[in-house]
């Protein structure tokens, strides 16, 4: 079982290491049709799209059939975990390169190639640089390199910020050039996007090499652990929450793979993918029972047991997100265009991130009701602000889909489907906001 196993995860692997190869080819072309300002090398780019789309399919299917069939463990269950996720972040970054051919080839439609001094190929080349040093940590499995790639980030954050500013003067003195500063603006927020999918790369090797959440340093990592032994010796309900928490961030972490087998029409794999959900969902409804069941009675809770109702209604009402997505997918298949379909998945994985915090939002938040540590609540404090603030960025971006939804959808049916989906992948962030509110509410006291 052991051989097979280490046979499939280096099949897996290879993979990846042929998809990321691809993609690799597909930014660098992208960034030179920009540069060379070549429609007909955009145009390679836009058809090369579907050969990654396969790719990934190969990985998903392969990493799904490792899990069920050789059942992995530790560092090689996380190395699959980590795959599936690597190939959905260069799906997104073939994505970023076709978005920035097609804008580049409405750019040369202008006929006059913009005046403007924009520095966007050395934004380019340090994404670019970024993405082939994150596959490298990958085959080189050297978390190192991988926090390389993280620091990295801050550099193209700034190139993003510095050349929209440029563009937005550019066409502000020069009114003619409103229609293509827009399309550079768009292929700069691509190329961050880049940079951002890189990152997710290099935060994946991190995990499946060293089994820990790289955005948290050392520092915190030590302070999670010590709270958590005070949770377990002093009041295990809170420790209870925290594995609520972490079984329902495992169902939303599988809604892009079910969003992705839909507008790829595998029923199959979306079937495969529903069913694990449920079984989480499951586990995580017999953690809530033990919560509800277990509650001390009398006078020794550090907060009201109603409070603790409320908030662990509103965490699992996250789970209940999920399947509220599923159910709908599985009502009617649409033709979703593929600008609003990239969307969607932008904002799911937006809205996936302001789950990522609840858990150590648990952790802090005990460490004040259970001994009031004063730094335990600051920190506590400050990740509610993130949920929050990620919850507004949502709803902003969400709006923004929307009324891109009523420009791009003219079938009624089809813009009501997707209003809806979008509606209910807003309630992710919303239901996260609500586990915030409640969470402050109790720390307040």
């Amino acid at each position: 079982m052991r051989i097979a196993l280490q046979k499939e995860l280096q099949v897996l692997k290879n993979l990846i290491l042929d998809m990321a190869k691809i993609v690799d080819e597909v930014l660098n072309a992208a960034i030179v049709s920009v540069e060379k300002f070549d429609p007909e090398l955009a145009k390679k780019v836009i058809e090369a799209d579907e050969q990654v789309d396969y790719y990934e399919n190969m990985v998903c299917q392969t990493a799904l059939e490792i899990i069920a069939l050789q059942q992995p463990v530790a560092k090689d269950l996380r190395f699959v975990i980590t795959a599936i996720d690597i190939a959905r972040n260069l799906e997104r970054i073939a994505d970023q390169s076709v978005n920035i051919a097609y804008h580049l080839r409405d750019i040369t439609a202008e006929k006059e190639r913009p005046r403007c001094d924009v520095p966007i190929m050395e934004m380019a080349q340090e994404a670019f640089f970024m993405l082939q040093s994150a596959i490298n940590a990958f085959v080189e499995e050297d978390p190192e390199k991988a926090r390389k790639v993280i620091e990295y980030d801050d550099i193209v954050d700034r190139f993003q910020k510095e050349n929209i500013q440029k563009i937005k003067a550019c066409m502000k003195n020069n009114p003619e050039l409103v229609n293509s500063g827009v399309d550079y603006i768009i292929i700069v927020q691509n190329l961050e996007r880049v940079a951002d999918q890189a990152t997710n790369i290099a935060e994946g090797v991190i995990f499946t090499i060293e089994g820990i959440n790289p955005k948290l340093d050392q520092k915190q990592i030590k302070e999670l652990k010590a709270l958590k032994e005070i949770m377990l010796k002093d009041f295990p309900i809170f420790d209870l929450l925290k594995k609520h928490a972490r079984l329902v961030l495992e169902c939303i972490e599988r809604l892009p793979l079910s969003l992705e087998a839909y507008e790829q029409r595998d029923k199959a794999r979306l079937d495969e993918i529903v069913k694990h959900i449920f079984e989480i969902e499951k586990e995580a409804d017999k953690v809530k029972r033990n919560i509800r069941g277990h509650l001390p009675k009398g006078i020794v809770l550090p907060v009201e047991r109603f409070e603790l109702f409320l908030y662990l209604k509103e965490q699992d009402a996250i789970a209940d997100v999920a399947e509220e997505i599923l159910n709908w997918l599985s009502f009617k298949e649409v033709e979703i265009p593929e600008e609003i379909f990239s969307s969607l998945q932008n904002l799911l994985n937006q809205s996936i991130d302001s789950i990522k915090q609840i858990e150590p939002m648990i952790l802090y938040s005990a460490g004040f009701l259970l001994r009031r540590d004063k730094e335990s609540r600051n920190k506590a404090k400050e990740i509610i602000r993130e949920i929050r603030y990620t919850q507004y960025l949502a709803e902003e971006f969400g709006n923004r889909i929307k009324k891109k939804i009523f420009e791009k959808i003219n079938d009624p049916i089809t813009l009501f489907f997707v209003l809806k989906l979008v509606d209910l992948i807003l309630g992710i962030s919303h239901h996260a906001e609500n586990t915030a509110d409640l969470m402050r509410a109790m720390i307040a006291k």
